[in-house]
């Protein structure tokens, strides 16, 4: 799907548009943007196959039913949005009246809530496997994550963004648990280690993954 960035200038008028008036015809919009309605319907073509536009027809008083255009819910997502900044202030409120007991709290709720979702998602036994599948978890929140094999036998998942630097420089908690996370997604038989930790100065976090020996017959 297109990002804001990558929409033309013509179609990104469209969407501010839509997005200010609500539902509009090919008419309306191409009389507010100075543009023949051919044109218009040529954006609009375009930002439908994208997902960012649907037509509706709504009946008229005379004459033909009117096609109405409007944003799809996606298309929410090409406009400022402040989640961070609201986590971040409601994680103070919590700590100004509850203490630092009630932001752990929350976050470790989150990480069970993560863990829960995720579980599925990491198949197989092997560090390979396993920390390909973390790496493709990571990536897709924003933490522009790999993975790469580390001798003697284990692997390095690499994160080389930090999703959320200001909930880390904050509430460090949040760092804790999310080793905890991977750890527990990991699974008993992997050992998850931090070796890398951008907070203490390092160019990313990086975290290794190694098989646990299984233990001795008749150990306990």
């Amino acid at each position: 799907m297109p990002t804001s960035e990558s929409l033309s200038p013509a179609r990104r008028a469209v969407v501010d548009l839509l997005k200010r008036n609500g539902p509009m015809t090919a008419g309306e919009l191409g009389d507010t943007l100075r543009v023949s309605v051919v044109a218009v319907r040529r954006h609009l073509d375009a930002l439908e196959r994208d997902g960012l536009v649907q037509q509706d027809v709504r009946a008229a008083a005379r004459g033909r039913p009117a096609h109405l255009y409007d944003l799809t819910e996606a298309a929410g997502e090409l406009f400022p949005r402040n989640y961070h900044q609201l986590v971040l202030q409601l994680l103070d409120a919590a700590l100004a009246e509850f203490g630092p007991d009630a932001v752990e709290r929350l976050l470790r709720a989150r990480r069970r809530r993560l863990a829960d979702r995720l579980r599925g998602r990491v198949g197989g036994e092997s560090p390979a496997e396993i920390a390909r599948a973390l790496a493709s978890i990571q990536d897709e929140q924003g933490y522009m994550a790999d993975c790469v094999a580390d001798e003697p036998g284990g692997f390095l998942v690499r994160e080389h963004n930090c999703a959320v630097p200001a909930l880390a420089g904050r509430h460090p908690a949040a760092c804790r648990l999310e080793l905890e996370l991977l750890d527990e997604l990991a699974g008993p038989r992997i050992q998850v280690e931090r070796v890398a930790h951008l907070r203490a100065g390092d160019r990313m976090c990086a975290y290794r993954l190694s098989a646990v020996e299984p233990p001795e017959a008749g150990e306990d």
